[in-house]
């Protein structure tokens, strides 16, 4: 602050992957993202109302002049504009939003950017994810992203998910005066209505019939009222969402409304790392994989390869294959429980995995960790294609990499033909032990004469405190790394409490705790000292003791592995801190504002 006037800047306050909850500030003015905004007071290229309201619209937030120029224009005429029109560095007091061609050249410096010519990437998959991605990765993290033109009631979502902070209701009046109705589904003709599916104000005091009767321009003054009101009201359920963390869940049914926006999700998909470094490790709503869009949802692209590149299983000669379970976590569901009964001590020389869509396999110590207790998905006995090459791919890749003497799968159905394809691909012999119900007594009597067969003097087994700490160690490996768990959880350690609150000790020190909402561990300071010379999931802060939140300005550098929701590791000269990051590790050390780690436990060094 100077001179008695506030900064302009842009700050987040929650986060739903590329999806923002955020404020952008100027002149003790605040407009809350996402947003619909009135374009009309930006003639001037005027960003902000006067006086706060439902509809915002944008003025006193001033951008630098911008030559119109459309999507396709050749980008050394793009370059030529800048010649004309050079954009003026920010002052010291001030720093203006900026227009920027989605193709030219990105300045740095700006609380607002203004995507010029969006209006054309409407309908066109690859010009608008490539253009969206650019952006967002240039641009800092604490800046707002406007499409001006772009948005209408059923895309709304698809532009909010893809990293879009501020839209306008410029759709919604176009459409209005072309007679042209905005639903949830897409824009209908008011002359093809019976009556109108809606209850706003418009709404309940006109039928279809009454409107058309209407002078033209009356005509659009109402549906252009009822198109803000549908705006309006999808995007109070996108910023709902956004705070519920399913916008993801949401964007892949509404995408549907039009081919461009599911190529778009697909597009943005197929764009990894885009999304997998704003989606957080974790989430306290359920995953609904019900399209066959959720198999390349982040989460279960995620926990396949962190269970392909992280975690080791326990050193056993035997593997049980078996279906999954609607109930979670699996153990806990009738039919595990009826399997592990019947095993009872056999179990010690088993290692089990669950083969399931949409995750493909999980491993028995990572059944509580996020996401394998957290999805749903409809259950017919049947799998698609992909789904079908999706679980054979990670259970090849599995069993590629961790060789047992014995393989045995009690499954049927699709679960058996996943099998059986990878046995062959493998050429690697799998025995099959049930028959049409996995639980039935012939098949359970089946399960354990085939197990007490491969049985020898010589057979590893472990104990039952030992695949606690087997637990433990894989769930540090898939947070932290693998050989993390080893590291914090050694060969005398002790795990108390029962399941699923584990605790691991060692001596008289406490090292880390389950949480069992979510399947991760919560360290100590004991349990971040055995861990601090890895590096891991570092943070290095300035040189002060924090308290409660550290601020991003406060930091100096963070593991850019870092994800939302990851337990982190906090340094400075002094100090030896444990947190958990509500920004990435990349967006830590970019951010001027914003709330990076919540703390719960700091010691001196």
């Amino acid at each position: 602050m100077k001179n008695g006037t506030h900064l302009p800047h842009f700050e987040v306050i929650d986060r739903d992957g590329a999806a923002r909850i955020g404020e952008l500030q100027a002149e003790k003015k605040r407009l809350r993202t996402p947003c619909v905004i009135d374009a009309s007071e930006i003639g001037g290229r005027r960003v902000w109302s006067d006086e706060e309201s439902q509809n915002e619209s944008l003025s006193s937030f001033k951008a630098l002049p911008y030559l119109p120029m459309p999507f396709r224009t050749p980008i050394e005429v793009i370059d030529e504009s800048r010649e004309v029109i050079e954009p003026i560095k920010p002052s010291n007091s001030i720093t203006p939003g900026v227009v920027i061609h989605p193709k030219g050249v990105i300045p740095d410096g700006f609380s607002l950017y203004i995507l010029g010519s969006a209006a054309d990437l409407m309908g066109n998959q690859r010009a608008f994810t490539s253009s969206i991605i650019r952006v967002r990765e240039e641009i800092p993290y604490d800046s707002a992203l406007y499409t001006p033109a772009l948005a209408n009631s059923y895309n709304l979502a698809l532009l909010i998910y893809a990293g879009v902070d501020i839209v306008d209701y410029t759709q919604a009046i176009i459409s209005a005066y072309q007679d042209r109705y905005f639903t949830r589904s897409g824009s209908i003709s008011i002359q093809s209505l019976r009556e109108l599916p809606c209850r706003c104000e418009v709404c309940t005091d006109q039928t279809p019939q009454s409107i058309l009767t209407l002078s033209k321009k009356e005509r659009g003054r109402l549906l252009e009222e009822h198109n803000r009101a549908k705006m309006d009201e999808e995007m109070t359920l996108i910023r709902e969402l956004i705070r519920r963390g399913q916008l993801r869940d949401y964007i892949e049914s509404t995408c549907r409304v039009e081919p461009w926006q599911t190529a778009s999700l697909q597009h943005f998909d197929y764009e990894h790392t885009y999304l997998e470094k704003r989606t957080p490790i974790i989430r306290s709503a359920r995953l609904n994989a019900c399209t066959g869009e959720s198999l390349k949802r982040v989460e279960v692209q995620r926990f396949a390869e962190r269970v392909k590149d992280r975690y080791t299983p326990p050193e056993l000669d035997i593997l049980l294959l078996l279906p999954c379970s609607s109930h979670k976590p699996y153990s806990t569901s009738p039919s595990h429980r009826k399997i592990r009964r019947r095993l009872r001590r056999l179990t010690g020389y088993i290692h089990e995995v669950m083969i399931t869509s949409p995750l493909g396999i999980v491993p028995r110590e990572l059944e509580l960790t996020y996401p394998a207790a957290h999805y749903d998905t409809p259950v017919t006995g049947n799998w698609n294609s992909e789904e079908e090459k999706f679980a054979i791919e990670c259970l090849s890749n599995y069993l590629t990499q961790h060789h047992y003497k014995t393989i045995i799968a009690h499954v049927t159905g699709a679960y058996k033909e996943i099998c059986r394809e990878v046995s062959e691909k493998l050429s690697q012999p799998i025995k099959f032990t049930a028959e049409n119900d996995p639980t039935s007594s012939d098949s359970l009597e089946k399960l354990e004469r085939e197990i007490k067969s491969t049985l020898k003097p010589e057979t590893p087994r472990r104990s039952p405190e030992e695949a606690k700490k087997e637990m433990m160690r894989a769930i540090a490996d898939y947070q932290f790394g693998r050989g993390t768990g080893s590291i914090l959880i050694p060969p005398d350690a002790t795990v108390r409490a029962p399941y699923p609150r584990y605790q691991a000790h060692h001596k008289k020190e406490q090292l880390a705790t389950l949480v069992p909402q979510y399947g991760t561990l919560a360290l100590t300071i004991d349990g971040a000292k055995r861990m601090i010379e890895l590096e891991n999931y570092r943070v290095k802060i300035d040189e002060f003791t924090p308290r409660g939140t550290i601020l991003a300005p406060g930091i100096i550098h963070a593991d850019p592995m870092i994800r939302p929701g990851d337990e982190v590791l906090i340094t400075n000269k002094k100090i030896l801190a444990v947190g958990r990051a509500k920004m990435s590790g990349e967006e830590m050390t970019q951010s001027k504002r914003g709330i990076a780690i919540d703390l719960r436990h700091v010691a001196r060094w």
